[in-house]
């Protein structure tokens, strides 16, 4: 037995495809089809693109992805808005730090 979705990745390696095409190549339902395109589209391998009435599918190359670097952590808000206020002076309005920097150009 094959796999149908490795089947339709290689077809998607060559060109993008509807979902109509995919059911006929591989004689599936149309529903079956989207299915197993929407489950690509879901784990990253592939992406959708609507024309109109018109769902169009095409490979996702892997230097599209973007991978988030190991090292990124994410931070609450409250440690950004104590990073941040190293960098404003307290007591000075954004109209005052606005003005301030005008002078200076």
């Amino acid at each position: 037995m094959y796999n149908v979705e490795e089947e339709i990745m290689k077809l998607l390696h060559k060109e993008a495809v509807t979902p109509d095409e995919v059911a006929k190549r591989f004689r599936l339902s149309w529903p079956r089809a989207n299915g197993h395109l929407l489950k690509l589209v879901g784990e990253g391998k592939a992406s959708l693109v609507r024309k109109g009435c018109v769902n169009g599918y095409h490979e996702v190359y892997a230097f599209y992805v973007f991978r988030v670097p190991k090292w990124v952590r994410p931070r609450s808000l409250e440690e950004l808005s104590d990073e941040l206020a190293e960098y404003f002076q307290k007591g000075v309005s954004a109209a005052e730090m606005i003005e301030r920097e005008r002078r200076k150009a």
